[in-house]
């Protein structure tokens, strides 16, 4: 597994909101374009961990309160 420069990350998020402004792009719409121009990687890294991560904990807590169910 690959580890994130912050301060390259800092630069990179940088030079990505300049070309492609951030206000306009969905985050996957974003993370297709860094992995097309394969310019950014710490950035594409970055991405892929932020559209991963649930939005709320409670997908998670329902997981636990299954798991109690099935012990």
């Amino acid at each position: 597994m690959l580890d994130l420069d912050g301060l390259d990350l800092f630069s990179e998020s940088n030079i990505l909101k300049d070309i492609i402004g951030f206000e306009n792009d969905k985050p996957i719409d974003i993370l297709n374009y860094i992995k097309r121009i394969n310019l950014f990687p710490n950035a594409y890294i970055a991405y892929r961990i932020m559209l991963t991560i649930s939005g709320s904990v409670a997908s998670t807590e329902r997981s636990f309160s299954k798991l109690k169910l099935i012990k």
